[in-house]
């Protein structure tokens, strides 16, 4: 396992990340100030319901692609061409739900939020799944570079039209969505075509074979995603159900602001689950992985310790002081987000090494952990419950994938977690040639 390729194709991954990530930021900072922390809450939830339908309905196939692709199992050609036709099909089928569940369901489900914002999102579903798809067959492919620039493509045009349309001309969520909408129609035309060039064309074989191998990788990785999206957004729609739109506005921008670590373990991940994939040496991979995680714990540490002190300022100076409830919950929600990124990794891990079961299993604990002290905390503590619960349950889940990933790779724990004798050497090294250059 080249590490030097590894550690240039993370840090290209981590700048892009990070840069999409502040657009991301950007974009929640627009419309909260534009639309207050009540419209901040009912957009939030309005998109939510169209990632949560596909949470439950895309089944890991595009997941799926790269582990296919990694092992060299069907070419690029078959594995774009296949999955293109299942995700139009499951497209189908969950903007039929999606329909069934806003026309009976919505005001008991999604309180306070109009119908109209909830049937526009549905517009989502295909444009979300198929440009998923087009991300992860470059991931197998190991175009990291490509990967990345779709993803700031994506986000920095939505960014682009939320000042245009919001700040420039003061419309409110029904313009917002569309943004969203029109930000996916035209990079994915371009990221399809760029992806069909890089898969070298596309062809539509299914084969029972076949089926058989997507959904038995992807049911997999299926299950754990829909474990992890509740995870990290559950308490979103637990707030709106015990308190109200505006409850969840407040916490989304604490959640958007917490989250800006992910970048780090997201992109080391990203890139780990590429190689791993693709690794035939065990041993390499028990040595590796290892070193990534402790790496990633440290300099994360440092980071959330920065914005525990200036998350104040940075809430009250960006969103105003209509957001100043959001502090508190942000400050708990630093100390979860530590022990996340670390877990991002072993997770990673543990899909590419063909066992994503795994990681179904643990954050299916941690997800009923999440609700059932979110449900407890919320009526108490309000917001800073559900942050509470977020964080008991992060620490539930790094500790127990922590445990499982040492007997697997029979690594000490210590040396999962804490920087060892080397690392303190390539930093002091590091910081040594930083002075000199200075």
């Amino acid at each position: 396992m080249n590490s030097a390729i590894f550690t240039k194709n993370t840090a290209i991954t981590f700048f892009t990340r990070f840069a999409t990530g502040v657009f991301s930021v950007l974009a929640t900072i627009v419309i909260a100030r534009t639309l207050g922390p009540q419209g901040q809450g009912i957009y939030s939830l309005a998109i939510m319901f169209s990632y949560i339908l596909l949470i439950f309905t895309a089944l890991g196939i595009n997941p799926a692609s790269v582990f296919l692709i990694g092992k060299k199992k069907y070419s690029p050609q078959e594995v774009l061409g296949n999955n293109l036709f299942l995700n139009l099909l499951i497209s189908l089928g969950t903007v039929l739900i999606g329909l069934i569940i806003v026309f009976l369901f919505s005001n008991a489900l999604f309180p306070g939020v109009e119908k109209t914002y909830l049937l526009l999102v549905l517009l989502l579903v295909p444009l979300i799944l198929i440009f998923d798809l087009g991300c992860h067959i470059l991931i197998g492919l190991q175009e990291i570079k490509k990967y990345n620039y779709f993803s700031f493509l994506q986000n920095g045009l939505f960014l682009l039209l939320l000042i245009i349309f919001l700040l420039g001309m003061n419309f409110g969520i029904t313009i917002a969505i569309i943004s969203q909408i029109l930000s996916f129609i035209l990079v994915g035309l371009f990221l399809f075509l760029v992806v069909k060039k890089e898969a070298g064309g596309m062809v539509l074989h299914l084969s029972k074979k076949y089926l058989k191998e997507i959904f038995s990788y992807g049911i997999k990785v299926h299950l754990s995603g829909i474990f992890h999206f509740l995870h990290y957004r559950i308490d979103l729609f637990l707030l709106n159900i015990f308190i109200n739109p505006v409850a969840v506005g407040l916490y989304f921008v604490a959640t958007k602001l917490a989250e800006v670590f992910y970048f780090l373990s997201n992109s080391t991940g990203t890139v780990l689950f590429s190689k791993i994939a693709s690794e035939t040496d065990e041993k390499q991979i028990n040595s590796f992985t290892p070193i990534v995680c402790r790496n990633v714990l440290f300099i994360t540490f440092w980071g959330v310790l920065v914005l525990l002190f200036l998350g104040q300022w940075l809430i009250t100076f960006f969103y105003s002081k209509e957001f100043l409830d959001s502090v508190a919950p942000f400050r708990i929600l630093l100390i979860g987000t530590l022990v996340v990124s670390g877990w991002e990794i072993l997770a990673n891990d543990f899909a590419a090494r063909g066992k994503p079961i795994l990681n179904t299993y643990i954050i299916g604990a941690s997800v009923l952990i999440n609700i059932v002290l979110n449900i407890l905390f919320i009526p108490k503590w309000g917001i800073s419950g559900a942050a509470i619960a977020t964080a008991i349950s992060y620490f539930f889940m790094f500790f127990v994938t922590v445990i499982i990933y040492s007997k697997i790779s029979r690594n000490k724990i210590k040396n999962i977690i804490f920087l060892q004798k080397k690392d303190i050497e390539f930093y002091k090294n590091l910081f040594a040639e930083i002075k000199k250059r200075i």
